[in-house]
């Protein structure tokens, strides 16, 4: 390299940046140290090569931010040392400046091709390398400060994935747990039909059904505050014990009563779970029923006409203590072939695209004209013709009890 004399004094480095480690590659021994008390003096840290062989060595063992590179020398020109060192940086942004007497437009062109990203010719003018520099490390200081956002995005990202895989695999075992304690031989009971679409991944409705000792049936449709798993976990209590209950042939109030006893004295302030409760023994033809906090049981007669519709007396479980009225049920006489439908609030306000709710009406007019063995199926049709086949803002559960 030849060198353009006098330098001017030269300009401290940006700001707040870190030291920059220069390579400078030169086969001439009075350039290479020039260069190195230039860059010195600026506040770069240097290393020298005189060829480009050495270069690449040099780069391996140093890893430098910038290269200086002169183009023709012995062992390996600057060209072949420029294209190997731009293939070892991979995505990291090495800038390599030429520095040669060479000045004709070709090898410029070929500076370039080889990886090179700026050309400067002998002799060297100081300030334009000066500036050049400053120029590189602000560059340098931006691709860096990308590459560290893009770090943390990753390291982010791989934080989130691991968090997510491990709620997944959670997920998956509250999943499993719920639906054993769901999954009960009575809702496979022939006098029981049932329909249970979650609006997540856990269901905040539960349905039940079990025989007590004496034969008679207990059903139960219950309906957390919420959706999802908070909601789950706060209807489980509920499930168990109401199975437990029904094992020993409690009657409905008792069991009324001492849900809402265990949710009062369990689930937080604001939590809730309304439910309603069936007994049914076919051979006396009676029923009882408890409701708090539901939608209304309908009745049907064995026609499917619309014979009775039950409204809600009572609040949810788990909200105040029990009295005697609190825990008091309706006692039902029943005719053959009768059959109670018991739903949860998902079910008659799940809305279509306008906001307009499937409704009441509606359901007992799709349950009127089904067949007693299709209506759970035609219900289901119904809801999504309304709706749309997508996502339910809510639970939706559905239960057909009776109707032999």
């Amino acid at each position: 390299m030849e060198t353009a004399a006098p330098a001017p004094p030269p300009r401290a480095p940006l700001p707040d940046s870190p030291t920059l480690k220069v390579l400078v590659v030169d086969d001439t021994a009075t350039n290479r140290q020039i260069l190195r008390v230039f860059l010195a003096k600026l506040g770069y840290q240097v290393q020298l090569a005189e060829d480009g062989a050495e270069a690449v060595e040099r780069f391996t063992a140093w890893n430098p931010d910038i290269v200086l590179m002169d183009v023709m020398m012995p062992v390996m020109d600057g060209y072949e040392a420029a294209r190997i060192i731009k293939k070892m940086c991979g995505e990291r942004w090495v800038p390599i400046v030429f520095v040669s007497a060479l000045d004709k437009e070709e090898n410029l062109v070929m500076g370039l091709d080889a990886g090179g990203d700026d050309y400067l010719h002998k002799p060297v003018s100081f300030v334009v390398l000066h500036a050049k520099l400053r120029s590189l490390e602000r560059s340098i200081q931006t691709q860096r400060a990308l590459e560290e956002s893009r770090r943390r995005l990753r390291e982010t990202a791989e934080r989130l994935q691991r968090y997510h895989d491990a709620q997944e695999e959670e997920n998956a075992l509250a999943q499993h747990i719920i639906e054993r304690q769901m999954s009960r031989p009575g809702l496979a009971d022939a006098a029981v039909q049932h329909w249970l679409a979650p609006a997540a991944n856990f269901s905040g409705d539960v349905i039940a059904a079990a025989r007590s000792p004496d034969g008679s049936l207990y059903v139960l449709l219950a309906d957390a505050t919420g959706h999802g798993l908070a909601a789950a976990i706060s209807v489980l209590p509920v499930l168990t014990m109401f199975y437990d209950f029904v094992e020993r042939g409690y009657p409905l109030d008792y069991i009324a009563a001492e849900l809402n006893r265990q949710l009062c004295s369990t689930v937080p302030s604001g939590r809730f779970v309304a439910a309603s409760l069936l007994w049914l023994n076919e051979e006396t033809r009676r029923a009882h029923l408890w409701q708090g906090g539901m939608p209304p049981i309908l009745l049907l007669d064995a026609q499917g006409g619309a014979k009775a519709c039950f409204m809600s007396q009572q609040l949810p479980l788990g909200i105040l203590d029990f009295d005697e009225e609190a825990a008091a049920i309706a006692d039902i006489e029943l005719e053959p072939g009768e059959q109670f439908v018991l739903f949860s609030d998902g079910l008659i306000e799940a809305a279509d695209a306008a906001g307009s709710q499937f409704g009441l009406e509606r359901l007992r007019e799709v349950l009127t004209k089904a067949p007693a063995s299709r209506r759970i199926e035609a219900v289901r049709t119904a809801l999504y013709a309304h709706t749309g086949i997508g996502p339910l803002h809510d639970d939706v559960s559905l239960l057909l009890v009776g109707g032999a």
